[in-house]
Order: structure tokens, then C-alpha cells, then sequence
């Protein structure tokens, strides 16, 4: 392999490791680069005992790598051989198993004859603290096994490809986790919100966004997150500002708790102020675009009478549908004789429902069902919208 095929596949690695699609193509460049017919990438994860072959040149087929990884997986003398050796030492076959012995293997016979493959030059590779890889260059039936020189030209190349199938399984990582922790936030009714040390709104979920429409008590300025109450910003300012430097150890305080009257007018008399607990964000486990976030804010609105959602009071209740829906209209405020009228049911069969719907929860009157399902922290976060 000359200097330029070898930097020409080295750069194509890395490449791949910051964008997945290119590993598609991988095992082919790598393969060629050998002069050889097949190549395998597949990975191992400990914790679940499972295997995946994900990157082959295309002498597999979806039937062998179904059966590779189903059966042959755990009946691989290569593997076997190359993970006795060590993970990340490279080997060639005929030092694991001599070819006549492998070609007499019920592998052989059943599965690596049928694609074309004997001889292998490869290695186990660490990618994670849960999963290895093994990439695997592979020589056709009746070739010659591969050669020291061959091995030396792998051991060149192995480096490279652990780095970037660990840079690559880092940065599933960390799509995944914002992913997650995105997808979670906006399901939540809480009024979520990420900042900037500057107060620069990075991200609200939609609880956060109807409160900032209203105006209410925080308002959203040209991007900024600010109090309704000119008087109250110093004070959101200093709770972001501490949960900025909690990370780095300059801040005992880490954020806290800030309250947003709301001002003047008709709309917000007799209104309490929102609450607002301010948090360090964690780190940039919340993704690459929002890389400066300094403090993660979530917003208590005392006046919000919304009733957990009728999926959630079936979950954590077991009700039945009709108990369900007896349970949120009492939440709501609806006395029995109305809901009653309402479905059209008798006062004798929604009393008995209602009887039920008290064994489940274990309460015996309608204010304790409602202060139960109220004041569950999981049930206030599964409001409907």
C-alpha cells in the first residue's frame, strides 16, 4: 500500500467517524486497499451478549449476515483466537487456526465457503467501555493466507481505525442523549428553559413558550429572557450567573430559586408570582448547539389548575377508561350529577364507578383523590397541554 492510498484511507476514516453514512462505503476501501475481496466491520456489546455486523463489502448477503450474527457469532475461531491474543493486537489466520483445520470448521462449511472467504488478517478493536469491534480482511477460497507483510500494513492501519470508531460511538453517544433529553423536555408541562450566561434563550419547550407569549412574568426580549418586573432581572440575573460557575467550583449558591411577580394590569390581579429554579446546565450533554448554555431554568406557575393527563391517571391508577374519565372531570371540578348528564350515564352507575375509582387510588372522598393526583411530582409533569 503506498503513502498515498494509505493517507487517501486514513483521511476517508476520519471522515466517516464525523459523518455515519460514509461508513457504508468503508469496508470496501479498506478491502481494496489490501487488494483483497471482502472486509467486515462488526461490533460486540458485552452488556447484552449480542453482535452486529454493520459495515461488509458486498459478498454478504442479508441472509449471512443474519446468520453470522445469530449462530456463527459465538462459533468464530478467528474471533475466538484474536480475542485469547488481546484486543487491539492484530493476527493473522493460519496463527489462530491452521487453514486445513478451518476449512474442516462448520463456519467454513456452512457460512464463510458460501460468500467467498477463508484466510483473514484482523484484530478486536476497543470502541467503548460496553462494546468491542472486530475488523476482519478477508482473502477468497483457494488464495494464498495472508502474508507478514500484510499484518505489518494492518498494524499501520489499526490505529486509525479504533480512533474513529470511538470518536464515531462517542458521538452516537452524544446525539442520542440530546435526542433524549430534547424529546423529554417538550413532552414536559413544566415550562422548561436553557440560557446563556448573557440570559440568551436557547431553548424553551412549549409549557415555556406559552408562558413567555403571555407575558406574565417573564417575558422573551429580543431573544433574552427577562422579568416582567424591571426590579426582579438583577436577581435572575445573579441566580444564571451562580449556575454558570457551579461547574468550575466558583459558586456555593448553584442558581436557586427566583420569583416573577407579574405586573400591573386587569389580567394578573390576585395572581402569585411564577417561580423559577434555576439549575447549572449540565455540562454539554444538551448537544452541540447549545454549547454555551449556562443555566437550565424551569418555571412553576401557581395558577395553572391543569389536570394530569387521562393517560396518566389510567397508568399510575390502573383505571379502567370510564374510571379514568370520572376521575379527570372531578379533577376538573365537574360534580357528579353533571358528569352524570354529561355521558348520559345513571347517578346510581357513576357513583359505583366512582367507588371504584376510590379503592384504586386508596382514598374514601373526592378531596383526597384530588390532593393524591395533584400533589404526585410525575402526574404534574404529564398535564395536558
Amino acid at each position: 500500500m503506498d503513502v498515498v492510498l494509505f493517507s487517501s484511507l486514513v483521511e476517508a476514516l476520519y471522515e466517516a467517524a464525523l459523518n455515519p453514512a460514509q461508513w457504508n462505503g468503508m469496508a470496501q476501501r479498506i478491502a481494496a486497499a489490501f487488494d483483497a475481496p471482502s472486509c467486515a466491520l462488526q461490533f460486540r456489546d458485552s452488556s447484552a451478549n449480542q453482535t452486529a455486523v454493520l459495515y461488509v463489502t458486498d459478498n454478504y448477503d442479508q441472509k449471512s449476515l443474519q446468520d453470522y450474527e445469530s449462530y456463527f457469532a459465538s462459533r468464530d475461531p478467528y474471533v475466538d483466537g484474536a480475542l485469547r491474543a488481546g484486543i487491539g493486537r492484530p493476527m493473522l489466520g493460519q496463527e489462530i487456526i491452521s487453514p486445513q483445520d478451518y476449512m474442516n470448521s462448520e463456519i467454513f462449511v456452512d457460512f464463510a465457503k458460501r460468500i467467498g472467504i477463508c484466510h483473514i488478517v484482523g484484530a478486536m478493536l476497543p470502541v467503548s467501555s460496553t462494546a468491542i469491534g472486530g475488523l476482519g480482511i478477508h482473502s477468497e477460497v483457494g488464495a494464498a493466507p495472508f502474508t507478514e507483510e500484510d499484518k505489518t500494513q494492518f498494524t499501520l492501519l489499526l490505529p486509525h481505525v479504533t480512533r474513529a470508531l470511538q470518536l464515531h460511538s462517542r458521538l452516537n453517544t452524544l446525539e442520542r442523549d440530546r435526542a433524549i433529553g430534547f424529546q423529554t423536555l417538550e413532552a414536559m408541562s413544566v415550562g422548561v428553559m436553557v440560557v446563556a450566561l448573557t440570559g440568551r434563550l436557547l431553548f424553551a419547550n412549549s409549557s415555556a413558550e406559552r408562558l413567555l407569549q403571555l407575558g406574565q412574568g417573564i417575558t422573551a426580549s429580543h431573544g433574552y429572557l427577562r422579568t416582567q418586573m424591571p426590579a426582579n432581572q438583577p436577581a435572575l440575573q445573579k441566580a444564571i450567573h451562580d449556575a454558570a460557575l457551579m461547574p468550575e467550583g466558583g459558586s456555593r449558591t448553584a442558581g436557586g430559586l427566583v420569583l416573577a411577580p407579574r405586573g400591573p394590569g386587569p389580567e394578573s390581579e390576585n395572581k402569585q408570582p411564577l417561580s423559577l429554579l434555576v439549575c447549572p446546565a449540565p455540562g454539554n450533554a444538551m448537544g452541540s448547539d447549545l454549547r454555551k448554555a449556562a443555566a437550565v431554568i424551569f418555571v412553576n406557575n401557581p395558577d395553572d389548575e391543569r389536570s394530569p393527563g387521562e393517560a396518566a391517571l389510567m397508568a399510575q391508577f390502573r383505571f379502567t377508561p370510564a374510571e379514568t374519565k370520572l376521575a379527570a372531570a372531578l379533577l376538573e371540578g365537574e360534580q357528579l350529577e353533571e358528569y352524570a348528564q354529561r355521558v348520559g350515564l345513571s347517578l346510581h352507575t357513576v357513583k359505583s364507578q366512582l367507588r371504584q375509582v376510590f379503592a384504586k387510588a386508596g382514598v374514601s372522598r373526592q378531596a383526597e383523590l384530588i390532593r393524591k393526583a395533584l400533589s404526585n411530582p410525575i402526574l404534574s409533569l404529564c398535564r395536558e397541554n
